[in-house]
């Protein structure tokens, strides 16, 4: 008993997900080039281009110090998350994960393009990017604790965050009190919510989730569903990369066609939060002989690049997760350890590895791409 007891803690700090097999590659490809649109390193910026990180959700503020910038975006996730999530480890190290992976391709972008030159600043930009890259894995046990707040904070919200009003206290206790305003939504989140249980969430890739379906048992694809969901949430809040489309931001339709994904599919990050903030979308022109920078034509890069890097972390993800269900124990005693429900660890792990990184590398290519000129048709079309 002792034995299992003790190989069950041991395996609670075995890697879930190793951070740093999930890293794209970030090297800018040649030959780079200067958009005749008038686009510069972001839609927003004023000519001449200036070197600055990008914000999230299409902030325009010229920041151009890393440790500024994750300061910012640290701020603003924790103040989208209940008490319990905001300095969690997980939280932190996907945080941290997802700015590095973006802030580096940005740096190396806007050396490439000519933006900024390769210099000692630079170079001190890297090391602090480098120095703040999150941990080299999250852990079976981090990764279960993680699920269960978040599954537990998020997915309860009360009657006043669905009917967007603030919480009346007068008849609460102190217990209720608490509870209620130390674990209200994100309004953005509760639209994310809703937005799932119609069966009308959508991700940047233009994949929609199904509807949760009434049952007497929640399978181990709709937990999945839910947690892309919110990843999807907390990734949208670091993300820098905006939403893709074929249309000016002015014309904007229910048949316009988004990227990478090539479908109507409004992404649901777009639904929520572009009348607040209409930097987040930017409109790619159609291919041409001459075109610089992403097309219509070869937006499809994107999509593989990231769909590619979203199974390689599958793959990596259920191999690891997977190893401790038949884990011999020693002594002469073999046979299956289960932290929790193993299966559905395993399958959140996947999940969340897949997720994180077809995410993060999105983001490098999107910034990787945004100059340089590679009039490239997809295979078969």
């Amino acid at each position: 008993m002792l034995l299992v007891v003790g190989t069950a803690a041991v395996l609670s700090g075995c890697a879930a997900i190793p951070l740093n097999r999930l890293q794209p590659v970030v090297a800018p490809p040649s030959p780079t080039c200067t958009s005749s649109g008038g686009l510069g390193f972001l839609t927003s910026e004023n000519e001449p281009a200036k070197f600055h990180y990008a914000l999230p959700n299409g902030a325009t503020d010229t920041i151009v110090d890393f440790e500024t910038y994750r300061t910012r975006v640290h701020t603003a996730v924790q103040a989208k998350l209940p008490s319990a999530l905001k300095q969690h480890k997980v939280t932190t190290a996907l945080t941290d994960f997802l700015l590095s992976v973006s802030a580096e391709a940005q740096l190396d972008a806007q050396i490439a393009d000519g933006t900024v030159k390769a210099s000692k600043a630079t170079e001190s930009q890297r090391s602090a990017i480098q120095k703040h890259s999150g941990p080299s894995k999250l852990t079976h046990g981090e990764m279960k604790d993680f699920a269960d707040k978040l599954f537990d904070l998020q997915l309860k919200p009360g009657a006043a965050a669905l009917t967007s009003s603030s919480v009346d206290q007068s008849g609460l206790s102190a217990k209720e009190t608490k509870f209620a305003t130390t674990n209200q939504p994100d309004s953005t989140f509760i639209a994310y919510f809703q937005a799932y249980y119609k069966g009308q969430f959508i991700d940047r890739m233009g994949t929609k989730m199904a509807a949760p379906q009434i049952s007497l048992t929640v399978p181990d694809t709709e937990i999945t569903a839910a947690e892309t969901v919110l990843l999807e949430f907390l990734m949208d809040t670091i993300d820098p990369t905006p939403v893709m489309g074929g249309d000016d931001p002015g014309s904007v339709t229910s048949s316009t066609i988004f990227y990478p994904g090539a479908t109507a599919n409004t992404p649901t990050v777009y639904a929520v939060t572009h009348a607040a903030n209409p930097a987040i979308y930017v409109k790619i022109p159609a291919g041409s002989a001459t075109a610089c920078g992403i097309t219509t034509t070869n937006v499809w890069v994107l999509r593989d690049l990231a769909n590619g890097a979203s199974d390689q972390a599958a793959a990596v993800g259920g191999l690891i997760a997977n190893t401790p269900g038949g884990l011999s124990l020693g002594l002469g005693v073999v046979g299956k350890l289960s932290i929790g429900d193993n299966q559905t660890l395993s399958v959140l792990v996947k999940t969340a590895a897949s997720r994180v990184a077809l995410r993060a590398t999105l983001a490098s290519s999107y910034f990787t791409l945004r100059h340089v000129k590679f009039n490239v048709t997809e295979p078969g079309s």
